[in-house]
C-alpha cells in the first residue's frame, strides 16, 4: 500500500525510484512533479469524503455563468424586484439550469447562474436573448462563462 509519507521521505533526500542519490537538476523537477500528483490526486480523494464531514461539496462538473446588464432608465428599484419575482416561473423551466441568483444594484441587474453543462447555457444565451437585453437597457449585456469543477453549500445539513 501506497503511504505518502514514505514517498515524501525519499524524495527530500533526493533519491530517486532505483535509490541512487539524485544528483541531476532535472531528476529533481520530476520529483517534485510526482510530488504534486500525489498531492492533487489525494485532494480529489478527499473531496470525494466531504460529504461524511458535514459539507455539503460536490465535484460534478457544471458550468457557471455571470450576466451584468445596465439597469433600465428610470426604473425604480422596486419595480425590477416585481419585474424579477415575476420572472421566476420562467427560469424553472428551463432546461439544464440547476441555480439562478437574481442579482440587482445601483447601476446594474443580472445573475449567476449554474447549468448542467455549457450547452444548456448556450440555448438559454442566445443572440436573441442579447438583443432583448440590449433593447430593454439600451447596452448589450455582459455574460462571462466558467467551469465550476467544484461547489460547495455552506447550509447544507452537518452530520
Amino acid at each position: 500500500m501506497f503511504q505518502g509519507r514514505d514517498f515524501v521521505s525519499t524524495t527530500a533526500i533526493g533519491v530517486s525510484a532505483g535509490g541512487i542519490a539524485n544528483k541531476h537538476p532535472n531528476q529533481e523537477v520530476l520529483m517534485i512533479s510526482r510530488r504534486l500528483s500525489v498531492v492533487a490526486t489525494a485532494a480529489m480523494y478527499l473531496l470525494s469524503f466531504a460529504p461524511a464531514f458535514g459539507q455539503g461539496v460536490s465535484s460534478e462538473k457544471f458550468v457557471a455563468t455571470i450576466v451584468i446588464a445596465k439597469r433600465p432608465p428610470n426604473v425604480p428599484r422596486d419595480r425590477i424586484d416585481q419585474l424579477i419575482v415575476a420572472s421566476v416561473p420562467t427560469y424553472q423551466k428551463i432546461p439544464g439550469l440547476i441555480r439562478k441568483f437574481f442579482t440587482v444594484n445601483d447601476d446594474s441587474y443580472g445573475g449567476m447562474y449554474l447549468w448542467s453543462d455549457r450547452k444548456a447555457a448556450e440555448a438559454w444565451f442566445t443572440p436573441q436573448w442579447a438583443s432583448q437585453i440590449k433593447d430593454r437597457t439600451g447596452a448589450e449585456p455582459q455574460l462571462i462563462y466558467f467551469d465550476s469543477p467544484v461547489q460547495i453549500d455552506n447550509r447544507a445539513p452537518r452530520q
